[in-house]
């Protein structure tokens, strides 16, 4: 059955309707306009406002989408049975028929416009049919008033206006660090593959399941920075290894801004390499506890969090810059992220088992607070995303939360639709984040607002209760140039979807995909590890 999902609760009114019972919601299309009628009620009024935004699966089953609808209530008809028939006019083309909408009654309404989205459970959508090529009526002027109560928290609006100076950085570098730039934004500014070739897979055999591959860099000559196995690894554009370090470990790599230095994190050290394999230096604390994602300023520093809750801040040269002492633990993927400028430095924490709720704090580049905003979570704060008019996007309480440069609130997502993996942010403002049940979410960036989700499956290694399926997209999404994004599940999927959710191709590998962040490569190949041990190239032939 067709899963749906809204930011709003969309609640109807009828007198003769109590809790418990049903009512049919019909939308039909007829002559490039929508009907809506309404079992036997002759009133219609709705509990949210605005746009109604419904969404719905093409013939296949295959594809979600959301459909937008303009209510006109000032121009409903009544059927010879007593039924409010309201025009509705919308930019896609459907017929959705809702069946056993429980508790829901209708009235009035009076005239108007607002915005909301409709709010169906799995039971409650028998029938979504996409009708192509159809012309929906475009010049149709809205005149209706349809109210909300929100599903889940409002919008925030902010208390100052920001102005937005900083110059964005840039890089020319194909995958420089955890997800591609230091703004951590995902998307590559190369295109991805376009087909499901295999160009190569690696591994070897000290890779076992405690030291599988992590996250990625890939420089200028396609060379594949990657740890596993407790080892740096540098392989090239061919498959074929140059060198390998150990390093005690398996955490994240990067590298600096002329590719003369690779940077990774093993077992509590921070190291740095030339690009041929040899050592420059380590760095570590008492504490031994770094460990995740480096990032890497514009003036060389080097910023990793650690399980000690420390920021570090680490000279170019191996020495210590600052460190700053947050509430909590500093998980391996809330990897500090940089402002546009690199003035400002994002960074997530929390302890459940301290009752530190997860917090996100901004610091200036000397190492003082610049702001904080707590208790995002109960547990611990995703990385943050810094979009390009430096807004920044941060994921808690199974939400996406973005925020302005000041930490004023602007907006947070619908209810489970994220994960404590940051998101991904396209160029078209669309934002993608995975979730612990097996969903990829597509959210408009201006407003937190769903666009689409899309299921992935389970795990067939799961051997667990098999009523209870273990799902999850637990990687990080990377997006392609185009806007094309690629998703690895814990069905051991990786998928490239379009930006309206469609599945592309798909490749299978022999186990889940798990916790690491795939790369793109300069001539296009898509780099991404599994729980089989290897790592994967897929490039067009």
């Amino acid at each position: 059955m067709f899963n749906h999902y809204s930011q709003y609760s969309l609640k109807y009114f009828c007198g003769q309707w109590n809790y418990g019972k049903s009512i049919y919601l019909i939308i039909i299309l007829f002559s490039g306009i929508f009907s809506v009628i309404c079992g036997s009620c002759s009133s219609i009024f709705a509990e949210s406002t605005g746009l109604l935004v419904v969404k719905t699966m093409d013939t296949e089953r295959n594809k979600l989408a959301y459909v937008p609808f303009t209510l006109d209530y000032k121009n409903y008809k009544t059927n010879s049975r007593g039924e409010k028939k309201i025009l509705v006019t919308a930019d896609k083309t459907h017929i959705i028929i809702f069946g056993e909408v429980e508790g829901y009654t209708i009235s009035t309404p009076e005239d108007g416009k607002e915005t909301f989205e409709v709010d169906a459970g799995e039971k409650e959508v028998v029938v979504a049919k996409y009708e192509k090529n159809v012309t929906p009526t475009p010049t149709r002027t809205p005149t209706a008033t349809v109210t909300a109560t929100p599903k889940t928290t409002p919008t925030a609006t902010p208390t100052a206006t920001v102005t937005v100076t900083s110059t964005p950085q840039t890089t020319t570098i194909p995958w420089q660090m955890f997800h591609y730039n230091s703004q951590h934004r995902g998307q590559s500014h190369n295109n991805g593959p376009h087909s499901n070739n295999l160009k190569w897979k690696y591994t070897q055999s000290d890779i076992d399941d405690g030291s599988l591959p992590n996250s990625m860099g890939v420089d200028s000559d396609g060379n594949l920075y990657v740890t596993a196995g407790n080892k740096l690894l540098a392989i090239n554009s061919d498959g074929v290894l140059k060198w390998s370090n150990d390093i005690g470990g398996t955490g994240g790599t990067a590298i600096s801004s002329d590719e003369s230095i690779i940077y990774a994190v093993g077992k509590d050290n921070l190291y740095a390499f030339t690009s041929s394999g040899d050592k420059l230096w380590s760095f570590t604390e008492p504490t031994d506890n770094i460990f995740g994602e480096p990032n890497v300023g514009p003036d060389g520093t080097i910023y990793i969090g650690s399980w000690d809750t420390y920021v570090y801040a680490v000279n170019s040269d191996g020495s210590l810059k600052w460190k700053y002492q947050t509430d909590g633990s500093i998980a391996p993927l809330a990897s500090p992220t940089l402002s546009n400028d690199g003035g400002t430095i994002y960074v997530g924490s929390g302890d459940r088992n301290k009752d530190v709720g997860g917090t996100l704090y901004a610091l200036n580049s000397d190492g003082t607070l610049k702001w904080k905003v707590a208790n995002i979570d109960s547990a611990r704060v995703s990385g943050a995303v810094v979009g390009s008019d430096g807004t920044i996007y941060a994921t808690g309480s199974g939400k996406v939360h973005a925020f302005d440069e000041n930490g004023n609130k602007q907006w947070e997502s619908g209810k489970d639709t994220a994960s404590s993996l940051a998101p991904s942010l396209s160029s078209d403002g669309t934002l993608y984040v995975g979730t612990s049940d097996g969903k990829v979410y597509a959210i408009d960036s201006s407003n937190g607002i769903t666009k689409w989700y899309y299921q992935t499956g389970a795990n067939p290694d799961y051997t667990g209760d098999p009523k209870d399926p273990q799902y999850g997209v637990l990687a990080t999404i990377v997006i392609g140039a185009d806007g094309i994004l690629y998703v690895g599940a814990m069905d051991g999927v990786m998928r490239a979807m379009d930006k309206n959710g469609t599945v592309l191709w798909t490749y299978q590998t022999g186990k889940n995909i798990n916790e690491n962040c795939p790369a793109i490569g300069p001539d296009g190949t898509l780099y991404f590890s599994s729980v089989d041990k290897y790592i994967y190239a897929i490039k067009d032939e």
